[in-house]
């Protein structure tokens, strides 16, 4: 996502100062909740940080690289887009006032061809809340048809007021989680510093959240196939699952993972319905990135699919040791 000195154009009257403007120490800092009803250790996790860096390069909290150059919230992921369907619900983090609504962009990447222009409502569906003392929350890329809130309504804390969309600015559904005071972006994992990093920073999240925010440097999202190279890249961005590949050209197994490193390796299985190995393939990697898709596949062979179902496994390893692996499961009909 855009930074929201871009995004705030969508609403005429917030003002919002670069992200990396200094934060007022005096004020009375929020406690925050997790503005998301998932499980963070199987379901959902962080895709970026907010980019505390002041220069063009990144830099999130932690000394990481888990953000892009001005970034100036927090994006909460669904790992499979497939789960998009289930409605996965956004809570507000704190108690308050809302103060803008809106609700009718569609859900669609923004890589798709067929997305429609944006101009300046980057932000897609979204919801603004006032905290009071200059605080206000907002919550970005909310599914349409989803907000349960009107512009003007109290709001307890944890109180539901949307679900993870795909609208606005966004390639895959997840939330865009900013904090600002007085106009001022705060970033909520470290909020007495506008740049630089450390092990140890001022949380802005309460005691229950911040248990659950620990920080990862890696995480393997999901996994599946395809029938072509194109379809393995754009998979993540897709909320329905092809339930059936007709006799392919080619099966393609991929996975996608957040956080990956200069010299990890991904490991690509694929077994047939007799559960066969049919395809095992290494790639090692030799530069980080935020996010990558990996696949490997192989051509229909002459003898044609034996139609059942394939599994895939994917795994990558750090240091000869396996740190994520995910399995998926295509029905394939054969001749």
């Amino acid at each position: 996502m855009l930074p929201l000195a871009v995004v705030a154009m969508a609403w005429a009257n917030v003002v919002v100062p670069p992200a990396h403007a200094a934060p007022d120490t005096q004020a009375t800092p929020l406690q925050l909740g997790l503005p998301v009803k998932c499980d963070m250790t199987r379901d959902c996790s962080i895709q970026k940080y907010v980019d505390r860096d002041a220069g063009p390069e990144r830099l999130d909290y932690r000394c990481g690289t888990l953000t892009t150059n001005g970034h100036d919230g927090v994006d909460f992921r669904i790992r499979r887009s497939s789960d998009f369907g289930k409605n996965i619900p956004v809570a507000a983090a704190a108690a308050g006032t809302v103060l803008r609504v809106r609700d009718t962009m569609p859900d669609i990447s923004v890589k798709d061809p067929a997305a429609p222009a944006l101009g300046k409502r980057l932000a897609g569906n979204a919801v603004v809340i006032s905290h009071g003392d200059g605080w206000v929350t907002q919550y970005s890329h909310l599914k349409r048809g989803s907000i349960r809130v009107a512009a003007g309504e109290h709001i307890g804390k944890g109180a539901i007021i949307g679900a993870i969309g795909m609208s606005g600015n966004a390639e895959f559904p997840h939330l865009h989680f900013e904090v600002r005071h007085k106009d001022e972006t705060i970033d909520p994992f470290a909020a007495d510093t506008s740049e630089g990093c450390t092990q140890q920073q001022t949380s802005l999240w309460d005691e229950d959240t911040t248990s659950i925010l620990t920080y990862k440097a890696t995480v393997t999202l999901f996994s599946g196939f395809s029938a072509t190279v194109s379809q393995a890249l754009t998979g993540y961005q897709k909320t329905i699952k092809t339930p059936t590949l007709v006799n392919p050209d080619t099966l393609i197994l991929w996975g996608v993972t957040s956080g990956i490193q200069s010299g990890d390796v991904e490991k690509f299985e694929i077994y047939d319905p007799k559960r066969g190995v049919i395809l095992k393939r290494e790639i090692h990697i030799n530069k980080n990135n935020l996010q990558r898709v990996g696949y490997a596949g192989m051509r229909r062979p002459p003898q044609g699919w034996i139609s059942g179902e394939y599994v895939g496994k994917y795994l990558l390893l750090r240091d000869g040791k396996i740190i994520g692996e995910l399995s998926s499961i295509q029905s394939v009909m054969g001749n």
